[in-house]
């Protein structure tokens, strides 16, 4: 029985319990094939050609365009974060993550990056970052300094969209049936505020400079803007994001903790 409980709880360690978790989602979503995700890949890789297109019309400044747009399209599942959470109050699945040996809220992050971030990784963006130089895109960063920035700049980049999914989640509990509908708007509305579709230095009258002072603006933008040198400077960027982690994380907490007996009612 001792043996049983150690293996049930991720063999005693907590560590040992997320990697479980995350490499046992990444198994779960080829259950049904290869061909069953690829499609997604397919439209993925679709959208980054005609943007590519786009920016080659412009016929200026167009190697960090491109650039931008090759890393947004390879680390896209890592700036437009959406976790199981809202999909598990609609199945009625987040009564079992209670009785997980982890948070709820470490349960839906393990399950994000083993169903998401690996497999794209492995099938999508690495092949994508590989082969661009045959499109004619350069997939280096700005220069040494940039890509140091950039990792950083990522790691927040995730933190912060963690706690926007987490805030989105709390409000879907409230919203019920109309959870999937505002899901729908959220991802449209995400990737455009966030600066992942379309960069911010193209935006009309000025209106990319306040977007990338807002909360969005620095999940996408910042991380991009560094790494292809875009960002006049980056440790301000940096700095918004370390301000915006802290905002949003002490709200996504509070919010989050509040609403955990609705979820279990709402969700069970």
């Amino acid at each position: 029985m001792k043996q049983k409980r150690k293996f049930l709880t991720g063999f005693g360690s907590y560590s040992r319990a997320v990697c479980s978790t995350m490499f046992m989602c990444t198994k779960q979503i080829f259950d049904g094939g290869f061909l069953s995700v690829s499609g997604g890949y397919f439209v993925q890789a679709v959208q980054f050609v005609m943007l590519i297109f786009i920016w080659k019309s412009l016929g200026e400044g167009i190697d960090q365009l491109m650039t931008y747009t090759l890393m947004a399209a390879i680390l896209h599942q890592e700036l437009n974060i959406i976790s199981p959470a809202t999909a598990s109050l609609w199945e009625g699945s987040v009564i079992g993550r209670f009785l997980r040996p982890m948070p709820v809220e470490v349960s839906f992050f393990a399950e994000t990056i083993g169903k998401w971030w690996i497999p794209n990784f492995i099938f999508f963006g690495l092949p994508l970052w590989l082969l661009s130089p045959l499109l004619g895109i350069n997939p280096w960063p700005a220069g040494i300094l940039s890509g140091i920035l950039a990792v950083f700049s990522l790691i927040l980049a995730a933190s912060l969209g963690f706690a926007i999914d987490l805030l989105f989640a709390s409000l879907a509990i409230y919203l019920k049936n109309g959870c999937f509908a505002a899901l729908a708007v959220r991802e449209a509305v995400y990737s455009l505020l966030s600066g992942e579709m379309i960069p911010f230095s193209l935006f009309p009258f000025g209106i990319g400079n306040l977007f990338s002072l807002l909360p969005l603006g620095s999940v996408a933008h910042g991380p991009l803007t560094i790494y292809t040198g875009m960002a006049e400077n980056p440790w301000k960027v940096l700095g918004l994001q370390v301000f915006w982690n802290l905002i949003l994380w002490t709200a996504a907490a509070h919010v989050f903790k509040n609403s955990k007996e609705r979820m279990i009612s709402f969700g069970g």
